[in-house]
């Protein structure tokens, strides 16, 4: 197992660097600079402010000096007037999207993956189709048009029943409010835990090992919780990473929305003329980092569902 985990992390530190320099290249090549493409600034000053960040030096360097400050967590200075520091910027905002991500990811899990158990013990009967019909709704539905429709507090219908109104807490000011973002983000991976679950599940429950288990005595409970639940986990966990990941960018578009004062602002703001190079680059590889460090985690999780992963 040990000898195992340390492949796996022994082969995220390419990963990583790979990542960081196409973020990095991407980054480069927007057609718009900082420094240069600031009007206000006179021509002394833009020097002497490229210099400062680097912005003379070449290519490779520039990107050897990035990977250095990264790993000592520097991302260096904001490009944007004021000049704070970007990791101070990005502190302040990336625990809010966090927390987001990781109680919509929750919720999501839970949820799905209860549904689908249920789904899958209740196969072709009506729960299995209120279920589906369910979970494709809520697939086919777009967050930022639940979010919008969150917000606004109305949905037109047809006649005779018209317009209906509500109004539902959002924002991040109390846990009240934090519901709303919590709820519209987890419904949108939702249905993904609920049809792994249940397509798992339905392949599980016709193996020859749950016949067995059956024969052997064992109670349906346990046969279901102990042998086709474990093995019917092992596809979702794998999808777990990617799917974390989906929450994490997708949470951008909740932010601006359900005003949630995430890193979703910082990081559209820093689009605007000039470019905060320094900021995009930062988020980007944070959350590229972060993706593989969770698909790292993935890995081990499903070492210990299936040992067999492991040995091989």
């Amino acid at each position: 197992m040990f000898a195992y985990v340390l492949r796996r992390a022994l082969w995220s530190v390419p990963v990583i660097l790979v990542s960081t320099f196409l973020a990095f290249a991407l980054v480069k090549e927007m057609p718009s600079e900082p420094f240069t493409d600031n009007p206000k600034l006179a021509p002394s000053v833009r020097d002497n402010l490229r210099e400062l960040y680097g912005l003379d030096d070449p290519y490779l360097k520039q990107y050897a000096d990035f990977v250095t400050d990264l790993v000592q967590g520097d991302f260096g200075l904001s490009t944007k007037p004021g000049h704070r520091e970007v990791r101070e910027v990005i502190t302040e905002t990336l625990p809010t999207s966090m927390l987001l991500g990781a109680c919509a990811f929750a919720f999501a899990a839970f949820i799905g993956i209860g549904l689908g158990v249920i789904s899958a013990l209740k196969a072709n009967g009506i729960t299995d189709y209120v279920i589906t019909f369910f979970a494709t709704m809520a697939f086919a539905l777009p967050s930022f048009v639940v979010a919008t429709l969150w917000v606004s507090g109305k949905i037109y219908l047809p006649p005779p029943i018209g317009t209906l109104q509500f109004e539902f807490p959002y924002g991040w000011d109390s846990w009240g409010d934090r519901i709303g973002p919590i709820l519209v983000l987890g419904l949108s991976i939702m249905p993904y835990f609920t049809r792994l679950v249940r397509s798992s599940m339905l392949e599980a429950l016709q193996q020859e090992y749950i016949t067995t288990s059956r024969a052997k005595g064992l109670s349906w409970r346990r046969t279901v919780v102990r042998h086709a639940l474990r093995n019917s986990m092992i596809p979702t966990v794998i999808n777990a990473g990617p799917l974390f990941a989906f929450v994490l960018t997708g949470s951008f578009i909740i932010e601006r929305i359900m005003i949630v004062p995430g890193v979703a602002d910082l990081f559209i703001d820093a689009f605007d003329s000039p470019v905060d190079s320094r900021m995009v680059l930062a988020t980007t590889v944070l959350l590229s980092v972060l993706i593989v460090v969770l698909n790292l985690i993935v890995d081990m999780i499903v070492a210990v569902l299936d040992p067999r992963i492991a040995r091989d």
